[in-house]
């Protein structure tokens, strides 16, 4: 938490040249930073981004100190350049430019939180506290992926839940010699069995009531997607995959990307892994597991289900020590914010690619459907090769310039409105 107070302490310094509305939001995690910037147009617009960032490991990949910015070959290279401090800095210096020019059209509502990238785990509390502060005629999220490998304008309005959750089996006192696996229970064994139950290899999803909530797409959302390109060639040759999960047609890709729940296995961890043999009979396993949700799933429905349909099939000792989650979230596309946004993309970039929502989670729900505030994901400078989370994160420069031209148009346009 210390090391992450002072980003957003500086944060609310820069924006408290502009207003004296700046102050935090505390809901018992790392608080969120809320400033408010009166417009002289009768609209309010929120504007959501996050001052925490992922960690540098593995340092030693990076080319450069990954906390002093480089600019190489027309790029700014940093830990969390692209996510998210430039969508931070872009508004503030939109922000700037307009009031340098004179006074702003739009009251500015910015919402900077400090915990997204562990699951913004007080984010709701926040929101619902904070109501009052947050409503808007619209809202602009952090930007997604703002540009497709062609380099295409890309928006989405909304995203896809997530339940997360850890699993645990532990069926001996301490680990064994392997030749009493003919009479001791197997714990890696019992939880690859239980594993196993939940999904076929197709990703049919096991879990008796999994896909009752799932949402169908309109003909509004299969128009939408029939303009996404989903690269499939170029993505085997750069993901190394011979087939996709059900051999899917082209042109139904990404309605199975987007509106396909899945039941994802993160990782597993048990037994001797290290050089040489040990010959074990493992205590204990362990195995973490994310569902990608769609609209309407619930995630705390999809944890109650999950831990009914392994009691009901032998595996009562498998054990939930943890989980997380996030609601799926849509907002209209049509709405006056996503048609303003829309706009202003098509003048500054060309037509763009919409998306009904984006394959990843963020904490949107909140804000999309408790406080009913229209929200849109705006380019930004999100592209595929900016590393997000890796070593020698990166921008575009240009797009970093043409992210501030975008800010200030949508803020004039849809304050006029």
């Amino acid at each position: 938490m210390d090391a992450v107070r002072p980003a957003r302490d500086w944060i609310g310094q820069r924006l408290s040249r502009f207003t004296d509305r700046v102050e935090t939001l505390d809901e018992g995690g790392m608080p969120a930073l809320y400033a408010e910037v009166p417009g002289t147009g009768r609209r309010k617009l929120l504007l959501y981004q996050h001052y925490d960032v992922q960690p540098v490991d593995p340092i030693e990949l990076w080319d450069s100190d990954p906390f002093k910015p480089a600019e190489r070959d027309g790029r700014i290279i940093a830990r969390g350049v692209a996510d998210d401090k430039a969508d931070v800095m872009a508004r503030i210096h939109a922000l700037e430019t307009l009031k340098g020019l004179g006074e702003i059209p739009v009251t500015l509502r910015f919402l900077v939180e400090g915990e997204e990238e562990i699951g913004s785990k007080t984010f709701e509390k926040i929101a619902h506290k904070h109501a009052d502060k947050l409503r808007a005629d619209g809202c602009l999220w952090e930007s997604g992926s703002s540009f497709d490998d062609s380099g295409r304008p890309t928006l989405q309005f909304g995203c896809r839940g997530l339940l997360y959750v850890q699993l645990r089996v532990k069926l001996l006192g301490y680990d064994q010699h392997s030749g009493f696996a003919s009479i001791y229970p197997s714990a890696p064994a019992y939880l690859i069995e239980a594993l196993a139950s939940l999904r076929d290899q197709e990703m049919n999803i096991r879990i008796d009531g999994f896909y009752e909530r799932v949402v169908e797409p309109t003909d509004a959302d299969r128009q939408m997607m029939a303009r996404i390109d989903p690269e499939i060639e170029k993505r085997k040759k750069l993901v190394g995959f011979e087939r996709l999960m059900r051999d899917t047609a082209p042109e139904h890709v990404i309605e199975q990307l987007l509106f396909t729940p899945t039941c994802n296995i993160a990782g597993i961890t048990t037994g001797y892994q290290g050089p040489g043999s040990k010959t074990v009979l493992p205590a204990e396993a362990s195995a973490k597991l994310d569902f990608r949700l769609v609209p309407d799933q619930d995630p705390e429905e999809i944890l109650a289900r999950l831990r009914k349909h392994l009691d009901a099939r032998g595996f009562e000792k498998v054990e939930i020590v943890s989980h997380d989650g996030e609601k799926p979230a849509r907002s209209d596309p049509n709405s006056a914010v996503a048609r303003t946004v829309i706009d202003c993309v098509k003048e500054l970039y060309g037509e763009p690619v919409l998306w009904p929502f984006m394959p990843a989670t963020g904490p949107m729900h909140p804000v999309v459907s408790d406080l009913g505030v229209p929200t849109v994901l705006p380019v930004g400078v999100g592209r595929p090769d900016n590393r997000i989370h890796a070593p020698n994160e990166n921008i575009h420069a240009a797009d970093y310039i043409n992210t501030i031209r975008l800010m200030c148009r949508v803020w004039e346009r849809f304050g006029a409105g």
